[in-house]
């Protein structure tokens, strides 16, 4: 399961206001709200709070809180790290909503609709022309570009909301700061020395994120086959090359990722490129607190896919356990052309396609290729012991 995140800004509002109208929300008890792991933040505009995980206001919470407030409201959400979306209220009826991957649940929902950049530039005291970019549903043309130059994040990529928030003037990093690792002090306190030596490096544990297919590597989890397409670019991005070559700490990967989005940019049509840079934003990805890169590595692996359309590697990287509804077909799609580029491993591509097709909805299909891996013997795995008990098959 991806992040699911739900802030609310209150331009204008008064703080304390705005504050007791959440605790009245939190009755509610389908709105599972608690306030203790909210965050609040004053901003210049006004007061905002990043609600708890695992709450459920969206739609309903943004009216109700503007039903009680003189002002607008606005409820921004990321769902699932999919798409990100808003609804602002006031006077508790909806003014304006938006979601960048419309059609996302089912055709029309949510509705393929553009925002109201006059509406929000009204509520937030800001030009229409800072915020229209944003509110432009993503289409396959505009991925992997940005709304605006000074953007952080590119379209597609549900980390967008925080530039939609900076434009608005409540920038997201002061609601939800990086958090301190917490130093325990020495008992009894001992005195610094003049010139203290730094402390070693004691290593750290990295993450492993979760490999699809089961347990077979791919471009963005096999350092080894990364390492070997890196001697493919020596030439355009050597010094780059070297600096990945030699990492020793997590966070230098962030480094590396960022030497070769620079190569990228000078030489656009390297595939080894697109690979390092995803491998090194995997090692990233939940080690190290900040943004989620998997809608970047999904794009990066297309790139891949575009200039070799037959890398086994870079078609199991683009079938991750999560997605949304046309992911999972174009999961389909990848899985069934690596049952004939990679024979070796028809079992396992098999079980997971039978797992996209139950998602779907095509549990016809399903069936098929779980009475094709009966018929066949397959191992025994818990993906397949699964399915085949869901399905009375076993």
């Amino acid at each position: 399961m991806g992040l699911f995140l739900q802030t609310v800004l209150f331009p204008g509002g008064n703080e304390l206001l705005c504050r007791s109208k959440l605790q009245v929300a939190v009755q509610k008890e389908e709105f599972r709200l608690t306030l203790g792991s909210c965050r609040w933040h004053l901003y210049k505009k006004g007061p905002a709070v990043l609600l708890n995980d695992g709450c459920c206001g969206y739609e309903d919470l943004a009216q109700a809180l503007s039903a009680q407030l003189p002002g607008p409201v606005m409820l921004l959400y990321i769902y699932d790290d999919d798409f990100w979306g808003y609804w602002l209220c006031q006077g508790g009826r909806e003014l304006d909503s938006f979601a960048a991957l419309p059609d996302y649940f089912e055709a029309g929902s949510p509705p393929n609709k553009l925002g109201s950049a006059s509406l929000v530039a009204q509520s937030f005291g800001v030009e229409a022309k800072a915020v229209e970019n944003y509110l432009i549903p993503w289409t396959e043309e505009r991925i992997g570009s940005l709304a605006y130059e000074a953007d952080t994040a590119t379209i597609g990529d549900c980390w967008q909301l925080t530039d939609f928030m900076k434009a608005l003037g409540f920038d997201y990093d002061l609601l939800d700061p990086q958090p301190q690792v917490p130093q325990e002090p020495e008992e009894p306190p001992a005195p610094e020395p003049p010139f203290p030596s730094p402390k070693p490096f004691t290593g750290y544990i990295p993450y492993t994120p979760l490999r699809e297919p089961e347990d077979l590597p791919n471009a963005v989890t096999d350092r080894e086959y990364a390492l070997g397409r890196a001697e493919e670019v020596l030439d355009v991005a050597g010094e780059a090359v070297a600096f990945f070559r030699g990492i020793e700490l997590a966070e230098q990967y962030r480094d590396a990722a960022e030497r070769f989005t620079a190569a990228i940019q000078a030489h656009p049509d390297r595939a080894a490129l697109y690979i390092l840079r995803s491998f090194c934003w995997n090692q990233l990805e939940g080690a190290l607190s900040g943004r989620s890169r998997k809608p970047d590595m999904d794009r990066d692996m297309g790139k891949v896919l575009e200039l070799e359309p037959d890398n086994v590697m870079a078609l199991r990287a683009r079938c991750p356990t999560a997605g949304t509804t046309t992911r999972y077909q174009r999961h389909i799609r990848d899985l069934t052309r690596l049952m004939e580029l990679d024979p070796d491993h028809w079992d396992t591509y098999l079980t997971s396609r039978a797992y996209r097709f139950h998602w779907v909805g095509d549990d016809t299909s399903a069936r098929a290729d779980l009475e094709e891996l009966v018929r066949r013997k397959a191992r025994l795995t818990v993906d397949l012991n699964y399915l085949l008990k869901e399905f009375g098959m076993h």
